[in-house]
């Protein structure tokens, strides 16, 4: 009897019993919103050219109605874009968009962006648009599991993917100097 209780225990605590979750989303601590940001190296790089390269990633993600903020901060270019990053449709998820506000501190040889008020947009040829920030969605709930196919999986997957692609495009084109034609002049 005893040895089936055991049996029964390992049972019931082995690999399902201890999946792993998500880890939490990052949360600033000042404002308490869902928040990514990271210093990115920009060897030899120009400040100068960083910010001609960051306003062609701006003409690129940005909102057509909210054009993009550039102010001048002690010596530091500050870049400020509403934008938006198409979601992953390989989740089966309803938001089809991620919204955000990207602050982009430009100085000589690096630079430091910002990832703050993300929405997950969904929208219908029916409704109207449903905007979800991602502080209702991640913070008011424990993090999913790592693995599995349940629905908060597959949401939090193609937002933290939507997210990678946003900071990725942002790096590439930081990182990548222009050509010709390639829109650098507002």
């Amino acid at each position: 009897m005893k040895a089936v209780f055991a049996f029964l225990l390992l049972l019931a605590t082995g690999p399902a019993g201890a999946q792993q979750l998500m880890a939490p989303v990052p949360v600033d601590a000042t404002t308490r919103l869902v928040t990514y940001t990271a210093v990115v190296p920009a060897p030899g790089v120009a400040q100068a050219s960083l910010l001609a390269r960051a306003r062609v990633w701006a003409a690129r993600v940005g909102i057509p109605d909210k054009p993009p903020v550039m102010v001048s901060e002690l010596g530091t270019d500050v870049l400020v874009v509403a934008g938006m990053q198409a979601i992953n449709s390989a989740y089966d998820i309803s938001p089809q968009s991620l919204y955000f506000l990207a602050r982009v501190a430009l100085r000589e040889g690096r630079y430091q962006y910002r990832l703050e008020e993300l929405t997950l947009v969904t929208t219908s040829s029916t409704e109207p648009p449903i905007y979800r920030p991602a502080e209702a969605l991640f913070l008011s709930e424990a993090p999913p599991k790592a693995t599995g196919s349940s629905y908060a999986t597959r949401q939090r997957k193609a937002f933290e993917e939507a997210v990678g692609q946003a900071a990725a495009t942002l790096q590439f084109s930081l990182t990548t100097p222009l050509t010709a034609g390639t829109g650098a002049d507002w």
